[in-house]
């Protein structure tokens, strides 16, 4: 401990900024396979659902646009956390990391609005055939408008992500990190934390609701043995079931990290090595929800499977 005092605030900082980096390297490994897997992935799903696939197949409208802010957020999010990898406590770049933050919220948000919007179009499908639908007008108007109230809504971002100054009590040394501005504007960084978390927790009590309806007009049509359109009406809610519901798995950690830091100042530098290492873990593992889809497409929608042999795939 003595020895480390001993060197200079330049030393003192080099080390404890190399030692996190070298503890972050399997985060920073995770990281790049996510951006390998979901680009291609992801390209993969826009190229077929946009191009290859017919545009009668409307339940499949919203995929390319799912994919393509899935797309936007692997490549955000993982810039992001990489270079916050690279630079734990030595990040300089304030504006790097705020359009970082700005974009990252803005496409995983967008992303799981389509879900929502999915979620409706499959209720009104399944639950009310003979009902009104959501009509081409609809699907373009329900996304543009999802698109303006995110801009509006992401505003705040700007203001409450940057470059916070943080101190390591062991090696008495001041750095800079790439993360919630907690210090500097609590205030407004709170009640856009709740304001997020209200949004956040009626989106996922809408789409459980949604889903229950839905699952249970499902199991009846099942038990009477309905026919192919009915089956595959069916096949394709299941498929955005299951995406639903790996999303909101794999955002439940991001949420307890994000409430864990927005509720304590300096949280992380509270944690021991193990401890930060796997809160970081818990805090980029979200970005898996944005590369599984493309899995989920080929296990389960056979137009996809089938378009995806034909096209990548050597035939004799």
């Amino acid at each position: 401990m003595g020895s480390k005092l001993n060197l200079t605030e330049s030393e003192r900082l080099s080390l404890w900024d190399e030692t996190r980096i070298k503890l972050l390297i399997p985060t920073t490994v995770f990281l790049i396979l996510c951006a390998v897997v979901g680009v291609f992935g992801n390209g993969v799903v826009i190229y077929i659902y946009g191009l290859r696939l017919p545009k009668k197949y409307e339940g499949r409208y919203f995929i390319p646009y799912l994919a393509l802010a899935d797309l936007f957020a692997v490549v955000i999010s993982v810039e992001l956390h990489t270079v916050n990898n690279f630079f734990p406590v030595t990040y300089k770049m304030e504006t790097l990391c705020k359009w970082n933050f700005v974009f990252g919220f803005f496409a995983s948000g967008f992303a799981s609005n389509i879900l929502l919007i999915i979620a409706v179009q499959r209720y009104l499908k399944v639950c009310k055939p003979l009902g009104g639908q959501m009509t081409l007008f609809w699907r373009r108007f329900s996304l543009c408008l999802t698109f303006v109230l995110l801009s509006i809504l992401i505003v705040p971002t700007y203001f409450t992500f940057g470059i916070e100054r943080v101190y390591n009590k062991e090696l008495n040394v001041n750095g800079t990190a790439c993360r919630r501005l907690t210090s500097s504007t609590p205030t407004l960084s709170l009640i856009r934390s709740v304001t997020y978390t209200l949004i956040i927790l009626i989106g996922v009590i809408v789409l459980i609701v949604l889903y229950i309806l839905i699952a249970k007009v499902i199991y009846q049509q099942h038990n009477q043995n309905r026919g192919d359109s009915k089956k595959k009406k069916t096949n394709i809610s299941l498929m955005f079931m299951i995406i639903t519901i790996i999303f909101l798995v794999l955002c439940l950690p991001r949420m307890i990290t994000s409430v864990l830091e927005g509720n304590n100042t300096g949280f992380w530098e509270t944690l021991n090595v193990e401890e930060y290492a796997a809160m970081r873990v818990l805090q980029v593992v979200y970005i898996l929800n944005h590369v599984a889809n493309p899995f989920v497409y080929a296990f389960l929608d056979v137009k996809f499977k089938t378009e995806f042999k034909q096209t990548f795939m050597c035939r004799n």
